[in-house]
């Protein structure tokens, strides 16, 4: 248990868990079974679309992403045929052929590096093959200075119904030193311009303990970001990663100040109490939203986080679908050229048994900062309480947890720990392995 997170110092490796069972343990052996489940009479519930993007002006120091710095435009318009050709390979699978969508999200990199008119043509082109019909939520996330007018409009028209938008920090050492070109005024003037747009559903990404971030100017971010009333806040807790620009600088001696985990949290904690004062509710680990009566996260919350079949688009983009994991291709050669030679770029995948479904929902869902007894014993016959004895009367003793009537709930110090605590539900063969 005793994890990155939890110690004092910000050490190389992966602290934001987004799957079980952890990345490292797919294989390019398990392909055969993502596509027998391709195959599968098609299926009730809800469907997901996860499109990636992988450009940006620049490549971020804090960045893991799988992302090309400022690509030609030729290249970008091949990689957006890719995947309208990608997404016309699962429309004629059986076990996509006609289902409709409930939730799309197109991330990144960075989706708003492209042009409005390949925004245009990406967006048009995925409805033309899969239903839209049905979908409740689309994502589109914004690096703030490349965002116009034009292209905001373009996307409102086109069904996106939330845009994210990634400021990280207002402080402009701390922007600086991220290696980023974008600038306080361009997060500001971004915002304005997606409330022009008509845009009810705004999402505002930070991260906590850049270099060069001071607890006052971090606070000053916090409050201008409040007065600007977003729908929701993200907050995360800047990680070291092992491929990263802030990694090298680090092995090179020139990276010395970079905050503890404590002092994340404690920042993170701050935040999430600031917003709090502000009228919000916190909803999980990493997000504040303005009004919880009305708020919801298809893609995320209702959907990944609860098993929803996911298709993923792109270079190295990863899915889940009728129980089986699978990433793509993660160069963009590779990428390209399998999807032009009509095969699904599948990289490596893995079937996920019975016990390894209901930890992963376990898992993800604990997010939240709360786990609905009621929920499993119906999905999974499983009683939580007995399924994890020890673990929950750990975090208990340790103040990190509390159990309600059918609910067990994690206190807000275990929310902001929340993901050095997810390894307690590992099986144990997952433990003490690279996670990706």
């Amino acid at each position: 248990m005793e994890t990155a997170l939890l110690q004092a110092e910000t050490t190389v490796g992966n602290y934001f868990i987004s799957n079980y069972p952890p990345y490292s343990t797919w294989t390019p052996e398990e392909i055969p079974r993502i596509e027998d489940a391709l195959e599968l009479p098609p299926a009730q519930g809800s469907l997901c679309l996860y499109v990636h993007i992988p450009f940006c002006q620049e490549r971020c120091a804090y960045c893991y992403f799988r992302v090309h710095a400022r690509p030609a435009a030729g290249d970008v318009d091949r990689y957006v045929d890719s995947l309208l050709e990608e997404l016309s390979l699962y429309a004629d699978r059986k076990a996509v052929r006609g289902r409709r969508l409930n939730a799309v999200y197109l991330g990144g990199g960075t989706p708003s590096y492209l042009s409005q008119a390949q925004v245009e043509r990406l967006l048009e082109g995925l409805q033309e093959r899969l239903s839209w019909d049905g979908v409740v939520e689309c994502t589109f996330e914004c690096e703030p200075s490349s965002v116009t007018a034009g292209k905001l409009k373009a996307l409102r028209r086109l069904g996106v119904t939330r845009v994210s938008l990634g400021f990280q920090t207002l402080s402009p050492g701390a922007l600086e030193r991220s290696g980023r070109r974008t600038r306080s005024e361009h997060c500001l003037r971004a915002f304005r311009l997606a409330r022009d747009a008509g845009f009810e559903e705004i999402n505002v990404d930070l991260l906590a303990g850049l270099p060069g971030e001071t607890e006052a100017s971090w606070l000053e971010t916090i409050r201008s970001t409040i007065a600007l009333a977003p729908d929701c806040v993200s907050v995360y807790q800047l990680e070291l990663t092992y491929n990263s620009v802030l990694r090298a600088r680090e092995l090179e001696g020139e990276l010395q100040d970079l905050p503890s985990w404590p002092a994340k949290r404690r920042w993170a904690g701050k935040a999430f109490a600031e917003l709090e004062d502000a009228g919000y509710a916190v909803a999980s680990g990493y997000m504040a939203v303005r009004d919880p009566r009305t708020w919801r996260f298809v893609y995320t919350v209702e959907g990944f986080w609860h098993g929803a079949d996911l298709l993923a688009l792109g270079e190295s983009a990863f899915g889940h679908f009728r129980g089986v994991h699978y990433q793509n291709a993660d160069t963009l050669e590779d990428y390209t050229e399998l999807v032009a030679g009509g095969r699904l770029p599948f990289r490596r995948a893995h079937r996920l048994t019975g016990e390894e479904r209901f930890r992963r929902e376990v898992i993800l869902q604990l997010k939240t900062g709360a786990l609905d007894e009621a929920y499993f014993r119906s999905k999974f016959g499983v009683d939580l309480r007995e399924a994890f004895p020890s673990e929950l009367e750990t975090l208990r003793r340790r103040q990190l947890l509390e159990t309600c009537v059918d609910t067990i709930r994690l206190t807000r110090e275990g929310l902001l720990s929340v993901d050095a605590l997810l390894p307690m539900f590992y099986l144990p063969r997952h433990q003490g392995i690279r996670y990706t």
